[in-house]
């Protein structure tokens, strides 16, 4: 194994949910795979980015995870695409709260869907996907399981 692969095994580790993009249809998917508290670091890098000043601006954004395909971003209106998940930072916001709530209510083996809650013109949706505590993110990634 080389060093790069251990780093991005241990990226899965530090995120502590998998995520990943399935293109379908007319409406693609992003995919989050994780345990509760995996899945809370998904709400608690939105309360981040939501919090930290130099986001406020359209077009600021942060990537997630080892490829950095998942990226959420500063936009006049909340919209869930292919390319980002962006909003204004009050839309954000609303997005981190229904996650949070929705994430609270769900047992691990079932899963729950954003879609219009975050957007009316969507081109795609985000799926969470609760797993067992034990998850590990690094058994998703096709390059390592």
């Amino acid at each position: 194994m080389t060093n790069i692969d251990q780093r991005i095994k241990d990226e899965w580790r530090e995120l502590d949910f998998y995520y990943d993009l399935e293109k379908k249809g007319n409406k693609s998917q992003w995919r989050l795979y994780g345990s509760k508290h995996g899945l809370y670091n998904f709400v608690k890098l939105l309360k981040n980015y939501t919090t930290e000043p130099t986001n406020d601006f359209l077009s600021e954004h942060c990537h997630c995870g080892p490829y950095n395909y998942l990226k959420v971003m500063t936009w006049h209106k909340a919209e869930i695409t292919e390319n980002y998940i962006a909003g204004t930072i009050e839309d954000l916001k609303n997005l981190k709260n229904i996650i949070a709530d929705k994430l609270e209510k769900t047992l691990p083996g079932q899963s729950f869907t954003i879609d219009k809650e975050h957007g009316t013109n969507n081109t795609a949706l985000i799926k969470f996907f609760v797993m067992k505590d034990s998850f590990d993110p690094v058994s998703m990634d096709g390059n390592y399981s």
